[in-house]
């Protein structure tokens, strides 16, 4: 969605982004129409282009809409959640990394879901692009082993998922 902004400048604009794009609702945002697009693309402080507003809204389609190409993803899993959880069989990895040298830019597993993604119609969802979505939503760990919120970030993750030994 946003490839040419670091995740700093795109968390400073969050709440911004989320009133535009009406909480993230997805059956919402799917529904905006050319004037919606152009009020959006036309607020210099999102630094949105308008090709970037357009591709959100066609992809919050492709999670509420059907078509002969496109499954619909809510339908067949229940939840745009449920199909991305399913990728990595609904509990997040843990990356034991030592150094920041070391952790992917991309995976088998963000790959998958990439292809996946850009099968079912959406865009701007290449695997780097997924990697980052996957880290920022708690789907991957990648805290350094010696960062002081490694330790309670898995913790929190096993608590959540009800489980132990969090993938790795």
């Amino acid at each position: 969605m946003l490839i040419d902004h670091n995740w700093t400048e795109i968390l400073k604009r969050r709440d911004m982004y989320m009133e535009a794009f009406v909480g993230f609702d997805p059956n919402v945002v799917a529904k905006m129409n050319e004037d919606d697009i152009a009020v959006i693309s036309a607020n210099k402080e999102l630094k949105l282009a308008e090709c970037r507003v357009r591709c959100i809204v066609e992809n919050a389609k492709c999670i509420r809409k059907a078509s002969a190409l496109r499954f619909l993803v809510a339908k067949e899993f229940g939840s745009f959640s449920g199909y991305i959880w399913g990728h990595m069989n609904h509990r997040p990895m843990v990356g034991k990394y030592k150094h920041h040298k070391y952790i992917p830019l991309r995976t088998p597993k963000s790959e998958g879901m990439s292809k996946d993604l850009i099968r079912r119609g959406f865009r701007l969802v290449g695997p780097v692009i997924v990697y980052s979505f996957m880290q920022a939503s708690g789907m991957v760990i990648d805290h350094l082993v010696g960062c002081f919120r490694f330790s309670e970030c898995v913790r929190l993750a096993e608590q959540s998922w009800g489980i132990s030994n969090v993938a790795t």
